[in-house]
């Protein structure tokens, strides 16, 4: 080829395809159709290439398959659409931010679960006639937190604890403060001999000794955390073993001795006896009971006091002493007393020595009934006759012989307390009972006698109005009359007075 003959164009078609032979010869026409194009610079006329399914990216200077081009970029989004974008991203955080919470929720509340252990159960010191008991099952729900609780709960099944002798035929039951039981005893043969609470048990007394067999329930307060239960189930055999005691093994001259006996099987009445006095039992609360009084001139010494029940006999001692000695002169002419006196009460009243109610009305210590100035004690030796050598009319009586006249008088002994009061001043009732007596008995004038239980009496003489009637039952501190300016107090356990003082001051056998 010349030199100077021109080389056709390169159409980019390569030779031998089928627009190689509408290729014009010297190629002068494609290369003019192309300048346009290579004029503008951007190797396009600004019309869309007429292949189907292409696109030109305007950023690239590229063409694109149509599935490659991203029409949202060239078309703006509407408000309805961008709230929509933003709501669902809001949405997405919002489920994230509760999953995390939910998994940390989750993770905290089955780690306190899992602390929550058996070692969380209440510990409860239950025992039986001073035995501990070993709980057998429980039934458990224990709070976590909130709404959740962890439960736990086993079956006694048959695990039985075995108890040691039991001596007492109402063994006591100790439970936790609050707590509240459910008991069932059953004798050997299966019979079941009590069922029900703490408070019904306390009344229950085994009647004959044997082999017996209990089941006890011991249940939460609300008010604690953790509600639910532990059952015991427990084997015990009974030798029950009468128990004497006494409130105290020393007394003085005019006390009051409280006896109880305990461990007493069956209905059987024990008998009590003693030197001291005649005085019965009185069953009281499932538990037999007495009060022996001590005479105000009982010989000091030591006196015995036994029981015998059931074939079996017990024996308990006690001290008496003799109380301090206190004398009183109420000087006379005639050898008599200004004081109105009470001493030995006319044979009408000898009934009521026999009256011992089976209740003990009284609740703790008695009260003063009337207020007043102390004429003449309890106990107190008293002298209307004796010479008194201090007086001017007996200063020529040498001494000596006022001793050996004064020697050979005879006190008499107060048994009661005499009071001087003002007229109209209210009497009550030292304690609550049973008006046994209400009459006017002679020189006793207006009399009224209340019966306190076992035995135990109240006696007020020379009232000034009498203000109950035989049969009535007093409460402490009620009106039973009023006073005429002198009153006599006495109290009587059996037929015996003792000292009304110990009773009004609280103290001695009759708060045993």
């Amino acid at each position: 080829m010349n030199k100077d003959e021109k080389q056709p164009v390169n159409s980019g078609v390569q030779p031998g395809s089928e627009t190689d032979e509408a290729q014009p010869e010297n190629g002068l026409q494609a290369t003019e159709e192309a300048a346009p194009e290579q004029e503008n610079g951007s190797g396009t006329s600004g019309e869309e290439p007429e292949e189907d399914g292409e696109f030109l990216d305007p950023e690239d200077d590229e063409y694109l398959d149509e599935e490659e081009y991203d029409w949202e970029e060239d078309v703006p989004l509407s408000f309805g659409a961008r709230l929509f974008s933003a709501s669902t991203s809001l949405l997405r955080w919002i489920v994230l931010v509760a999953v995390l919470l939910a998994l940390l929720l989750g993770g905290t509340f089955f780690s306190m679960y899992r602390n929550v252990s058996l070692n969380s159960l209440p510990q409860y010191e239950v025992s039986w006639a001073g035995q501990a008991l070993d709980a057998a099952g429980y039934d458990w729900s224990v709070p976590v937190m909130g709404f959740l609780h962890r439960d736990f709960s086993k079956k006694p099944g048959s695990s039985w604890q075995d108890l040691e002798l039991v001596s007492e035929s109402h063994p006591e039951l100790a439970l936790p403060e609050y707590t509240t039981a459910q008991l069932t005893i059953q004798n050997e043969a299966g019979e079941t001999l009590f069922e029900g609470d703490a408070a019904a048990y306390n009344d229950f007394h085994f009647s004959e000794n044997g082999a017996y067999s209990a089941t006890l329930t011991v249940t939460s307060p609300e008010s604690t955390g953790a509600q639910g239960s532990y059952t015991y189930q427990f084997n015990f055999q009974l030798e029950a073993q009468p128990r004497l005691v006494l409130s105290g093994t020393g007394v003085t001259q005019g006390s009051v001795i409280g006896v109880r006996l305990e461990g007493v099987l069956g209905d059987m009445v024990p008998a009590l006896t003693t030197e001291l006095a005649e005085i019965p039992f009185t069953q009281y609360q499932g538990e037999w009971v007495a009060f022996v009084p001590v005479d105000y001139n009982q010989m000091a010494g030591e006196y015995a006091i036994s029981a015998t029940v059931n074939g079996q006999t017990v024996t308990e001692t006690v001290q008496v002493y003799g109380r301090q000695r206190r004398e009183l002169d109420t000087y006379t002419i005639d050898g008599t007393s200004a004081i109105p006196y009470v001493g030995a009460l006319p044979k009408n009243m000898d009934f009521l020595w026999e009256i011992n109610d089976p209740d003990i009305y009284w609740d703790g210590s008695f009260i003063q009934p009337v207020e007043g100035k102390i004429l003449r004690d309890y106990a107190v030796l008293e002298y209307t006759d004796r010479l008194d050598p201090t007086d001017p009319l007996n200063a020529a009586i040498p001494l000596d012989q006022i001793a050996a006249y004064n020697a050979n008088i005879a006190p008499r002994r107060s048994i009661n307390v005499t009071l001087a009061t003002t007229s109209g001043s209210a009497v009550v009732a030292p304690a609550a009972g049973r008006v046994a007596y209400a009459e006017t008995n002679g020189s006793l004038g207006r009399v009224v006698v209340i019966e306190h239980g076992c035995g135990v009496k109240s006696l007020f003489y020379l009232l000034g109005r009498r203000d109950v009637d035989e049969g009535d039952f007093v409460t402490q501190g009620q009106q039973i009359g009023t006073t005429q300016g002198h009153v006599i107090c006495e109290m009587r356990v059996g037929d015996i007075p003792v000292n009304p003082w110990d009773a009004w001051r609280g103290t001695g056998g009759l708060f045993f």
